[in-house]
């Protein structure tokens, strides 16, 4: 069953969001803020978030996105807004992938369901796509990471274990260990590597063939 996070402060159309997704075979977690969602990203490990954009002052449902497109790039995005064009969003642009729908323009809320599942397939479009490179340049080239997965390299090189390494992050064991197998595929390290993917990536790190992107 696939998981969504719902941020929505308008209580009625969340409610309303929130039972058509689960009539339509999703499990649902729903909250008001930006604030309450960040704390439940890694808490429930959610497929997919449908945000809103404008929650007045504070962080905004554009904040929120690129938050999770930069630390937990698996997590599918859909963003909900009153506008009629991202541009008219706010300052810089959603994250690359980012399923976007106006409010006024839902006809039907399989609108959303649709829009869910078409933002999973481009997270598997995308990974392909990566694979591929990986296997036209080479294993020699450098390898560029993001901040996140730099982030874990420098843990791994340091010795820490996987559970030690959420503990730092202040995520579960299962984020953790996902963080760290994406950071392997980055690298072009997979599961049929023959040698320890642990140490090939600590090699790399050590020999600054790293880059942060």
């Amino acid at each position: 069953m696939l998981t969504v996070l719902l941020v929505e402060d308008d209580s009625f159309t969340r409610q309303l969001i929130s039972n058509a997704l689960e009539q339509r075979g999703f499990a649902v977690t729903s909250c008001e803020s930006v604030a309450v969602a960040i704390g439940l990203v890694t808490r429930i490990e959610p497929h997919v978030i449908v945000s809103d954009l404008d929650f007045g002052r504070g962080a905004s449902g554009l904040d929120l996105l690129r938050l999770v497109n930069r630390d937990f790039p698996w997590i599918g995005l859909v963003a909900l807004s009153a506008h009629s064009t991202p541009m008219l969003v706010g300052e810089g642009s959603l994250p690359d992938g980012t399923a976007y729908l106006v409010k006024s323009e839902i006809s039907d809320l399989d609108e959303i369901a649709l829009a869910i599942n078409e933002s999973i397939s481009r997270i598997a479009d995308q990974s392909r796509i990566e694979s591929n490179l990986d296997e036209i340049q080479g294993a020699h080239r450098e390898h560029f990471v993001s901040k996140a997965q730099a982030e874990t390299l420098r843990l791994l090189s340091q010795g820490h274990t996987n559970q030690s390494i959420a503990d730092l992050r202040g995520t579960s064991l299962r984020a953790a260990e996902t963080m760290i197998q994406r950071t392997y595929k980055s690298l072009g390290l997979t599961r049929e590597t023959k040698r320890n993917n642990r140490v090939e990536a600590v090699s790399l790190w050590r020999q600054g063939k790293v880059r942060v992107r």
